[in-house]
């Protein structure tokens, strides 16, 4: 008897049905990326108290903080290049097992600046050799029918496990010190080792003889792959900059209104993390949009949404109140709405030999863009005066969406490419 199918997903390129098996395989693949993340964002959870108890200053706490990134981008382009010559699902597994060490060491082991950056490095470097290989997988399995939909569930995982792992160790933290709060969560991390195992130990995904493993910058003279990882960077540019300095925005209009400091303060973390926590559905509804209308014109058309709120929200100092959450809460889909198709077309447009090097690319530049973004908002709020900082920031903000809709436009749906 056959298999039931879930839902439909129509695309130029004869997308069929997902069906109830692929479903679930995809729903334990993100299950088991949630659980390798669950102490994601554990340190910044546990910073005040970290803080005091190793005597660090603001910059040192930030060099911790970043030496996870670090190891993230730097890592991807030497981990992720493996793909094309050993397979994706051993680099997974051993990427889980590598990035769980690291994390249930830490509450054992760092005790200063220089043992927790070590520890975070590694973390760092098993995170990207779970995250990468597992979208490489999924666009695998799901070569035929809703890849975009498929990858777009498997990056709201993503964005998801952020808010779950900082709202469990807050959590654990009310009943518990730090250190075991966040032993708990690495502990119980560890089930994403076994789960990797099982939901790849069937994804075959043949090496490719002709690559080294090492990672070939031809990947991105592909005019149409070199595009999208353009269009990744800007759009993790927008997205990390929006990330860190939407709450001071929202914040900002709500004291030229006349609120106190703290109390918009307040509001306006509050409201900002409901804006941010409606971009975590994003990636798997752009997906399927992507599926249907292709990946190059929905990419360009949610970069022009988010581009365009991006300039309306930073002039809406006199709007009233409800209208500038509004704007914030479709800001924060926009910014997220997006994510998955750039890796889909990615994996659509790159020959297969290349293909690990050009998703190493596609991390790596997007994690430094992403640095680059909250930096470029904080200089321009510095440099203008405090009538107008707020709205040439995100002025700025939106003119990255003016430099890839073009180039997206022009380049047109992979899916084209490879059927030519």
């Amino acid at each position: 008897m056959a298999k039931r199918p879930i839902f439909l997903s129509k695309s130029r390129a004869g997308q069929g049905l997902l069906r109830a098996g692929d479903l679930l395989w995809l729903i334990l693949m993100s299950v088991m990326l949630i659980l390798a993340l669950l102490t994601f964002s554990s340190y910044v959870a546990a910073l005040p108290l970290i803080q005091e108890e190793w005597d660090l200053s603001n910059t040192q706490a930030g060099m911790i903080f970043s030496a996870y990134l670090a190891g993230y981008a730097v890592s991807a382009l030497f981990v992720i290049p493996l793909t094309d010559r050993i397979s994706p699902a051993t680099v997974l597994t051993t990427s889980a097992v590598v990035t769980v060490g690291a994390n249930i060491a830490f509450p054992f082991v760092a005790n200063d600046l220089y043992s927790a950056s070590a520890l975070r490095v590694i973390s760092g470097l098993g995170l990207v050799g779970i995250y990468m290989p597992g979208l490489r997988i999924i666009s695998q399995r799901f070569a035929d029918s809703g890849r975009g939909a498929a990858m777009g569930f498997y990056v709201t995982a993503f964005y998801a496990a952020n808010a779950i792992s900082l709202s469990l160790t807050g959590a654990l933290m009310a009943r518990f010190e730090w250190r075991d709060a966040f032993t708990i969560l690495a502990l119980v991390s560890a089930l994403c080792i076994p789960l990797a195992c099982l939901v790849t130990r069937n994804e075959k995904i043949g090496k490719i003889s002709t690559s080294t493993g090492l990672l070939n910058l031809r990947a991105i003279r592909n005019r149409t792959t070199g595009a999208f990882v353009l269009g990744y960077s800007l759009h993790a540019m927008e997205l990390y900059a929006v990330r860190v300095w939407l709450p001071g925005l929202l914040a900002a209009v709500l004291i030229a209104n006349g609120e106190g400091t703290y109390d918009a303060t307040v509001k306006a973390a509050t409201v900002g993390g409901i804006a941010l926590a409606a971009g975590s559905v994003g990636p798997i509804i752009g997906g399927v949009i992507s599926d249907r209308y292709g990946r190059a014109r929905t990419a360009a058309a949610i970069f022009a949404l988010s581009g365009l709120c991006s300039w309306v929200i930073g002039w809406a100092g006199g709007f009233p109140w409800p209208v500038v959450v509004g704007i914030a809460v479709v800001y924060g889909w926009a910014i997220s709405a997006d994510s998955s198709i750039y890796s889909t077309a990615i994996t659509e447009s790159a020959s297969a030999e290349d293909l690990g090097s050009a998703m190493a690319l596609q991390a790596f530049l997007g994690f430094m863009s992403g640095v680059v973004g909250p930096v470029l908002v904080g200089a321009v709020l510095d440099i203008f005066p405090e009538h107008i900082e707020w709205k040439m920031a995100f002025s700025v903000v939106g003119l990255m969406a003016v430099v890839s809709i073009p180039i997206l436009l022009r380049v047109g749906d992979p899916r084209r490419v490879a059927d030519v």
